[in-house]
């Protein structure tokens, strides 16, 4: 039986900017998407179509058949790279979708990076998606001040569907409505058209559907990312590796509820601060240690931390939280976006699909895992790449619940390193990562982090 992907891609997009208004159109400059996707499979190959559709644009689109772009066969194990821009035979211009078929599970890595240089240039990244949904919660959508934010939203059914994006918070815009949305084809909302918002938005279909959200600053320089919540990921407790509070790192959290009102626990592994307050189906609980707690909330931030946190509820919720250097004495300008994560995504054996030590202009990243059951785990790491890591496979036991890995200080592989990581675990895990490159000066003053997550492999 076939498997399929999908992911929305912009591709040297064309941004229109109308001087007479007071927002802009979409992101500033031209964008790329490139994408990796990874055979989950350890004994048999992969046999892969990845296939590209136009975006529906203007209220009414013809069904699109799907053009073939390439139809690669990925090893037992192994990973294939895509970048459009390198394929002669894909379009220039083009803004569409893409969904891959395979005889095999997949997973991948969704990049997204414009063209500008400087403090203007952002980028960001996404996971592709393998389980869409009818009900897809997001926790943050706002349009407020030089923030704006886009909504991506591509039918994974076999018949049109209708879209109805719902805003929920204080102020909050008419509903939009997309009708008769082909199949495999997508829909972008941008909210810089409408008036001042901050709150949160619930995505319902007639047919599953993948979304993918961009927080981005109108003027540029900051693009932040994440995917929508399938309502099935809704639950308590939801789980929050790499939270940071460290000299110019900050984490914020939106907790959003997919039940009724209920009360919220917020905890950090290994300290004793912790939070406390409501949530409703009209609220979306903001929380960020250099602004004041939402009505109702009690309770402190950890400070000088870097571990995880949990959040637990006697109503469903799900939860989207950003990593930025927006904390004292930091610029705002590096920030990666990411979603809680469920118990059932919890697993002993997580793929990080992405590592670099100082590789090309200076990419670096970092990986952050979290041990569900609040106690320390011993990990089995194997890497792969273009150079022989240090240590193979390289065994740590955690030091506490949550623990950060850094490739420019693990001592795991060299310099020069361009690969990934196989991460076995004596004890249920969840991971995210990040890269960034803080070398160059072509991104000197602009967002080069993109965060991504750690793949669950059989």
């Amino acid at each position: 039986m076939k498997k399929k992907l999908f992911l929305a891609t912009n591709l040297a997009l064309i941004v229109i900017l109308v001087l007479a208004m007071p927002v802009l159109a979409a992101p500033l400059g031209s964008w790329v998407t490139d994408f990796t996707l990874f055979n989950l499979s350890n004994s048999a190959p992969a046999n892969i179509t990845i296939q590209r559709y136009t975006q529906c644009s203007g209220g009414s689109c013809s069904t699109d058949a799907g053009t073939v772009v390439a139809s690669p066969t990925i090893l037992a194990g192994g990973s294939y790279y895509y970048n459009p821009v390198s394929d002669p035979a894909f379009p220039t211009g083009f803004a569409g979708s893409i969904v891959i078929s395979s005889d095999q599970q997949l997973a991948g890595t969704v990049t997204l990076a414009n063209d500008l240089t400087g403090a203007s240039y952002a980028s960001d990244a996404y996971s592709t998606v393998s389980s869409p949904a009818t009900t897809n919660y997001l926790p943050i959508v706002l349009r407020q001040g030089v923030w704006s934010t886009r909504i991506t939203v591509q039918n994974t059914g076999a018949t049109n569907t209708t879209v109805t994006i719902t805003y929920v918070g204080s102020g909050a815009p008419s509903p939009t409505t997309i009708s008769n949305l082909p199949p495999n084809m997508m829909a972008m909302v941008d909210l810089s058209d409408m008036g001042s918002f901050n709150g949160s938005a619930t995505v319902t279909s007639t047919n599953a559907v993948a979304v993918v959200v961009e927080e981005y600053k109108t003027t540029g320089g900051v693009l932040v990312t994440y995917n929508g919540i399938p309502s099935s990921m809704a639950g308590s407790p939801i789980y929050l590796p790499g939270y940071i509070d460290q000299g110019s790192w900050a984490t914020d959290m939106t907790i959003v509820s997919a039940g009724g009102s209920g009360n919220v626990t917020v905890t950090f592994a290994g300290s004793g601060d912790s939070l406390t307050g409501p949530v409703s189906a009209s609220s979306s609980p903001y929380l960020n240690r250099y602004g004041s707690l939402p009505s109702g909330w009690s309770g402190s931030f950890p400070t000088s931390y870097y571990g995880s946190a949990t959040v637990t509820s006697d109503t469903p919720v799900v939860v989207a939280y950003n990593i930025s250097n927006s904390g004292s004495g930091g610029s705002g300008n590096l920030a990666q976006g990411y979603v809680g994560f469920a118990s059932s995504q919890g697993t002993t054996t997580v793929v990080v699909p992405l590592i670099e030590h100082m590789y090309s202009t200076g990419w670096n990243t970092t990986f952050s895992v979290q041990s569900l059951d609040g106690t320390p785990a011993t990990l089995s790491m194997t890497y792969s790449g273009n150079i022989a890591p240090v240590c193979s496979p390289c065994n740590v036991t955690m030091s506490a619940a949550s623990q950060t890995f850094n490739q420019t200080a693990d001592g795991h592989v060299p310099t020069g390193f361009l690969g990934g990581v196989k991460i076995v675990s004596n004890k249920n895990i969840v991971v995210i990562a990040d890269q960034a490159n803080t070398t160059s000066t072509s991104y000197a003053g602009g967002d080069s982090a993109a965060g991504f997550v750690g793949f669950p492999s059989p």
